[in-house]
């Protein structure tokens, strides 16, 4: 069921109805290797930020299994943040140090059962000081750092950038029906200067019926005065008011139920 933001807990999104998609968090997301094959190098040893991370899954994998330098993870919803916090210390725990000074540590070499017999080697944020950077207690991992924000209405320079790669996954829809029009334009536009030049904008488009799904009694029906509200719409709106921050479309992906589609600064 959805939150009072509309967001799901542990959501994937219609990727996961994709053939293979994985059936666990620490299996790589197929849309996250579409984007590396669309664009390679896209996250190798880049600043990376995931808008709506949800669960933490997308930050985790950025970091662990795609080789970001940092990955930051915001979600407006805390709950959602705690989880993604766990997961990370989950994935943390099973990495092996690397064995001599040239070599890379192993990552899920240990054991799930082994973390939940024998305990956390990394503990989760939310069990330590929120105050001490995430780095020094993630040795072996990229530096992610996981924030309860709106990113939106948030001037938390935590957050501000600039990234090399900034992804919008199963986000854009609920940010639009939350914020209105003018909050989308300014999302947009946040997004657009928290970039660093060169750098990638991702977004996972949400078609218009999927707005129109989203106000359903059993989904989120709260916003369905907010769609009355809506003059732009995602599949004509998008890429005239991303070019006008600068933004140029630069890559564009339907193999995936739902397009994904790259943008560069320009």
């Amino acid at each position: 069921m959805p939150t009072a933001y509309g967001n799901y807990h542990n959501y994937n999104g219609p990727a996961s109805r994709f053939p293979g998609f994985p059936p666990s968090s620490h299996v790589r997301d197929a849309r996250l290797t579409m984007l590396e094959s669309l664009v390679p190098g896209l996250f190798t040893a880049k600043h990376c930020l995931d808008i709506g991370c949800n669960a933490g899954t997308v930050s985790c994998q950025l970091a662990v299994d795609f080789e970001a330098t940092s990955v930051t993870g915001v979600d407006i919803d805390s709950s959602l943040v705690n989880q993604a916090e766990n997961l990370l210390a989950l994935r943390s725990s099973r990495v092996r140090p690397p064995i001599a000074e040239s070599s890379k540590p192993i990552v899920d070499y240990f054991p799930v059962s082994a973390v939940l017999t024998h305990g956390y080697r990394v503990e989760p944020a939310s069990k330590t000081s929120r105050s001490s950077p995430a780095a020094p207690a993630l040795p072996l991992l990229p530096r992610v750092n996981f924030i309860a924000a709106d990113f939106v209405l948030s001037a938390d320079p935590a957050i501000s950038g600039p990234y090399d790669v900034i992804l919008a996954l199963s986000v854009i829809k609920w940010i639009h029906l939350e914020h209105l029009d003018k909050g989308l334009v300014t999302f947009f536009q946040k997004c657009s200067s928290s970039l660093a030049s060169g750098g990638y904008f991702v977004i996972e488009l949400q078609t218009w019926d999927s707005y129109e799904r989203a106000i359903r009694p059993t989904t989120a029906p709260h916003f369905r005065e907010s769609l009355a509200q809506l003059k732009l719409r995602p599949e004509t709106s998008f890429d005239e008011i991303l070019q006008e921050h600068g933004l140029q479309l630069h890559k564009t992906c339907d193999s995936l139920p739902r397009r994904i589609s790259v943008y560069r600064k320009v």
